[in-house]
Order: C-alpha cells, then structure tokens, then sequence
C-alpha cells in the first residue's frame, strides 16, 4: 500500500502550480515562437527561390527577346529580298512575254524559200521585213511569193512587177509584215 502524504502548505502548492502554469505557458510560447521561425525561415527561402526564378526568366526573356527580334530582322531581310527578286522576275518576264525573236524570221524563210532562190540582204522595220536577192528562174521567184502569201505569219505581201521582166538570172526586191504573235512565241 503507497500512502501519499502531501505535507505542503496550501500557499506553496498554489505557488507551485502557478510556478507549473508559468513553465507549460512559456514552454508552450517557445514552441510557438520556434514554429513561427520555421515558418519564416521557409517563407523567406521561397521569396528567395522565386525571385532568383523570376531574375532566370527575366534574364532569358530578355534572351529570347533579343533572339526573337534577330530572328525577326532576319525573317523581315528574307521577306524583303524575295520582293525584290519577285519585283525583278516579273520585269524580266514582262521583257520576255513582250520579246520579239527576230530568229523566227529566218526559220520562215528557211522553210518557205525554194532551191534557186538566194537571198542577199534582209532588213526589218516595225514588223516589215524587206528582201532583196536573185532567183535563178521566174517560176522559182513566184514560188517563193506564193508560199509567202500562203504562210499563216505573213500578210501583205508585196512584190513590184519589175521583178518578172527577166526569164532567169531574175534580181528581185519584197516586202512583207510579219504577225507579232509569231515573232513573240520561241517555237
């Protein structure tokens, strides 16, 4: 059997209890007061983490701004360039589309003149082409006059009756326009 004996005064075990109320109190507002440091401690540390991140993202923002505005010249240089080229290939087109090939001339003549007909010289003006040369008979000279006029890119066909006056070894002169459409086509 335990037998409790409290031998204390009543004054001193109010003490005493007080003295305990005091100790838990203050032990109690240590803990707070260790709690309430932890927990600004850990604020601060994110304060510090977050604006370190917010420096690392300004700073590569500002990164990726000025690679942007780089990338943007450059893309605006590219975009400028291909206008003056597009600019330049449609005068040059515009140059070819309105190019006459004064080649297709001698390809008609090639085909059209018949074997005793030679010519000598040949000039051209506004679509004119005026031929001067010799046939070796007549008939050959109105040949060639009559593929001419039967030709589709020839019109006015013009050849003076001087020409007919000799049976052979004839000299001649003509004239003659030619279609701008077939001057215009390289065939």
């Amino acid at each position: 059997m335990k037998t409790l004996l409290n031998l204390l005064p009543e004054e001193k075990k109010a003490i005493i209890r007080r003295g305990l109320h005091v100790r838990f109190l203050l032990w109690q507002l240590f803990l707070i007061f260790l709690l309430e440091c932890f927990y600004i401690g850990i604020l601060f540390g994110i304060y510090f983490i977050l604006d370190f991140q917010l420096k690392s993202y300004q700073s590569v923002d500002s990164g990726i701004d000025t690679a942007m505005y780089s990338q943007e010249k450059k893309l605006s240089e590219y975009e400028m360039s291909f206008r003056e080229t597009n600019e330049k290939t449609d005068v040059i087109g515009k140059i070819q589309y309105f190019h006459l090939y004064f080649t297709q001339v001698f390809i008609l003549l090639d085909a059209l003149l018949p074997e005793g007909v030679v010519v000598d010289t040949i000039q051209t003006k506004n679509y004119t082409v005026l031929l001067s040369g010799m046939a070796k008979q007549r008939e050959d000279l109105l040949s060639f006059e009559h593929r001419l006029k039967s030709a589709a890119c020839v019109e006015n066909v013009n050849m003076p009756i001087s020409n007919l006056f000799s049976q052979e070894n004839v000299d001649f002169e003509m004239d003659f326009s030619v279609k701008m459409e077939c001057l215009r086509k390289n065939k």
